[in-house]
């Protein structure tokens, strides 16, 4: 009999416009092939979802709205938010009348639920997204305004105060980053933790880099996601106006979901702001190079990582290339100041040479790493150890 997972997620990962939502969507098709799965997500209005191929690849799918805690409590607002008593009564009668074999919770604020799939006697693993509290640490360092860093710093330690006090209420903790799975195993050094990083499908994302590409820039991103606004805004204001000085003519496109009024503001000569792209492979075939500035945050970029199996060169932060085997000169330039930066971008546009050098060395270490398929393997594999494990420690 195949084995069940029931999968709970802070939102629906179905149109992937995200990279936390991608990386759910090829997790989920791929542990397909070894579990039953059992999807329920948080959604605004439940009625209005639209699985898309999830509908088909799980044995259920459920939506449940929010009902967000209030009063006093220790939780931070995104714990807070992220609660719903319908998804409660929902697992509660599920899992009585079926207990799940393993329950898995998409980023730490789902750990929350992690007490209630133990009463199952389920595996409980959760999928670290990132580690909250070491993204919000990196932030409150970055901040100049003092007001605002006092309250990045408290942000910080009630995110930390809650992941070192649920996460030991699950049996595994997958990170997709080996810095994030670092840091948790020095504040809980008697957690399970295993690094196992994002897939991506190889066939869905293949090589797109056109050779003739010498003048636009790509950078995708969601917006809601404060890293992102920021490395985009940066990238625009800083960077650009250097950039153009350098190579007449090059053009930027800022793309993703939800931009602000601030990053919409931008567009004109020489700046386009499309918002969300269903589909980014076009884009990414008539780019010259992705760039990506990200300054803070935890976790890996899975939308560099799409980039990279187009073949596309990168030019990054290291931060925002964390959790990914990249080489300065190598497989991507790295920079961190704003003429340094500039001067990346402007020797990739000027030397299609060194384009195909950088964008196949980065193609092929997504190919090496990260094939969704071996993913998944290594996924259910570890899945499969970590519940004889607990098996036979009941004997």
């Amino acid at each position: 009999m195949t084995p069940s997972l029931h999968i709970l997620a802070p939102v629906v990962p179905y149109p992937p416009l995200s990279g936390g939502t991608a990386h759910i969507m090829r997790t989920t098709q791929q542990l397909a092939r070894s579990y039953t799965i059992h999807f329920a997500a948080l959604a605004p209005d439940p009625v209005r979802v639209v699985w898309g191929p999830l509908a088909a690849q799980c044995a259920s799918v459920q939506a449940f709205q929010p009902t967000p805690r209030r009063g006093p409590g220790l939780a931070p607002p995104a714990v807070r938010l992220e609660y719903s008593a319908g998804m409660v009564a929902y697992a509660r009668a599920a899992w009585a009348a079926a207990p799940p074999d393993v329950v898995q919770l998409e980023f730490t604020s789902m750990a929350q639920y992690a007490r209630l799939a133990q009463t199952t006697g389920a595996l409980v693993v959760c999928t670290a997204h990132n580690v909250a509290f070491l993204a919000q640490v990196r932030r409150a360092r970055r901040e100049a305004n003092p007001r605002l860093r006092a309250r990045r710093w408290l942000g910080a330690l009630s995110l930390w105060a809650y992941e070192l006090r649920t996460l030991p209420q699950c049996d595994l903790v997958v990170t997709l980053s080996d810095v994030d799975a670092a840091a948790l195993r020095r504040w809980l050094p008697r957690l399970a933790v295993e690094y196992v990083p994002s897939g991506i499908d190889l066939a869905e994302w293949p090589v797109c880099r056109d050779p003739r590409a010498a003048d636009e820039v790509l950078f995708v991103g969601n917006y809601l996601h404060p890293p992102n606004a920021e490395g985009a805004l940066w990238l625009a204001r800083e960077v650009w106006p250097l950039v153009q000085r350098m190579h007449p003519g090059a053009q930027l496109t800022l793309a993703g979901r939800d931009p602000p009024p601030s990053i919409r503001a931008l567009a004109g000569p020489g700046i386009t702001v499309p918002g969300a792209v269903d589909d980014l492979r076009p884009l990414y075939a008539r780019t010259a190079l992705v760039a990506a500035p990200i300054f803070w945050g935890s976790g890996v970029r899975i939308k560099l990582l799409e980039a990279l199996a187009c073949g596309l060169p990168v030019v990054s932060t290291a931060l925002a290339a964390e959790g990914i085997d990249l080489r300065d000169g190598t497989s991507a330039l790295f920079a961190e100041q704003p003429t340094a930066f500039a001067t990346a971008i402007v020797r990739l546009l000027n030397d299609p040479a060194l384009r195909a050098h950088i964008g196949q060395a980065g193609r092929t270490i997504v190919e090496r790493d990260y094939a969704a398929e071996h993913i998944g393997q290594r996924l259910a594999a570890l899945y499969a150890q970590r519940a004889q494990l607990r098996r036979a420690a009941a004997r």
